[in-house]
């Protein structure tokens, strides 16, 4: 019996030993493989870097204790690799999410763009997608904000060197949803340049052609589909961003993309009197473009406001002008389903989504406003509106 235990013994010690060997050969394969990343020979770099790679998590340790060192070749090589290492990773994730949805895997940023976009088969592609086309942003949004808004601002400038090579279709769909997603996350900081550049990559194919498509009569329709529904509730989430002539590139493009869900923030808009004139006119005109009969209580929020908007034509020989207070005012026949021309507006024009042109609602002079004005009082009675503001019931 006792022979028996101390030939048990024996093996196990054997075992364990055998084992510790090949941990300290494996260590010290790895610890000669990071030397040569900052040998002088650029072959052995190179091959080391390779190997390093291919050996993948086990040699993450000590690349981490690599970026310590004081040989800067050495910090540069290991940091590259780490990055490799990293990706790699990553792509195993992303495949293993994509075959086995949510309970596969968590990856960054998931739980953020799930609560905006569900968690259906449509959304996990349009969210893998993304990850394909900016991981460096993707797999790292569970880093500080301020470390996530620096690489938002960093692939920006990079796409601004692409806009001058006009290589605008290397611009992938992937790019233009991360953007506008990661931009949308609350605490990102987003600089002015960078919200413009935003703003002109989704006036490219990449986002407009998931938006709508020509017909051959020259007609638009608009694609109503689980991925471009999504794709215009990540557009409206980003509109934040923006609070002069970026508000209103955005208002024109979410007219153009039938992005109904940027009701709320031109509400938002309508109601802030430090709103400069020129957003406030285009948000007007988005209210009445998606909104319904309840939110003409929001268009009489701006009826009294004679503020300019910049906008004149000259017909015959009288100058008419356009104030805000006649886009709300010609905005509220058109939601109360009367045509404005037959109540003054004798120039106004609009699409049949009732999308107004505002240079065609203003007046040559007073009299003539005053009389539509009137007009809109004797139908206003007649009207039947919820006794609070749509706004304030939206937000409710």
């Amino acid at each position: 019996m006792f022979h028996k235990s101390f030939i048990v013994l024996s093996v196990a010690f054997h075992v364990l030993t055998c084992s510790a060997s090949f941990a300290q050969a494996v260590d010290s394969d790895l610890s000669a493989l990071i030397q040569q990343l900052s040998s002088k020979k650029f072959a052995l770099r190179q091959n080391a870097m390779a190997e390093l790679i291919q050996r993948g998590a086990e040699a993450v340790p000590e690349l981490e204790l690599a970026l310590k060192s004081d040989n800067r070749e050495l910090r540069f090589r290991a940091q590259r690799v780490l990055n490799s290492v990293e990706q790699n990773a990553y792509q195993l994730k992303l495949e293993a999410f994509m075959q086995n949805g949510n309970a596969a895997i968590k990856l960054p940023g998931w739980d953020a763009f799930r609560a905006i976009a569900d968690s259906n088969s449509e959304a996990r592609r349009l969210f893998v997608l993304m990850c394909r086309a900016e991981p460096d942003i993707m797999r790292n949004l569970d880093r500080p904000p301020s470390a996530i808004s620096n690489q938002i601002a960093k692939r920006c400038r990079e796409l601004q060197q692409i806009f001058r090579t006009y290589k605008r279709d290397s611009i992938k769909l992937g790019t233009v949803a991360t953007l506008l997603f990661v931009g949308g996350i609350e605490g990102i900081r987003i600089d002015d340049t960078s919200i413009k550049t935003i703003y002109s990559v989704c006036n490219y194919n990449a986002f407009r052609d998931e938006m709508y498509t020509r017909q051959s009569n020259s007609t638009i329709r608009y694609t109503s589909d689980p991925r471009s529904e999504i794709l215009r509730q990540l557009f409206a989430i980003w509109m934040k961003h923006g609070q002069s002539w970026d508000a209103q590139m955005a208002f024109n493009l979410a007219m153009q993309y039938n992005i109904r869900q940027c009701l709320p923030r031109a509400l938002e808009i309508v109601h802030d009197e430090a709103t400069p004139c020129h957003v406030a006119q285009i948000a007007l005109v988005a209210v009445v473009r998606f909104g319904e009969n309840k939110h003409i209580l929001d268009l009489e929020s701006r009826i009294d406001d004679k503020s300019f908007c910049g906008v004149a034509q000259k017909i015959g020989n009288k100058l008419h002008q356009t104030q805000l207070r006649d886009i709300a005012l010609a905005g509220a026949f058109l939601l109360a389903d009367k045509n404005p021309r037959d109540y003054g507006f004798d120039r106004a024009s609009y699409t049949t989504s009732k999308q107004l042109n505002y240079s065609t609602v203003g007046f040559a002079d007073d009299e003539t406003r005053g009389a539509a004005r009137k007009q809109w009082d004797e139908l206003r009675p007649t009207l039947k509106l919820p006794a609070t503001k749509a706004s304030t019931d939206d937000a409710e």
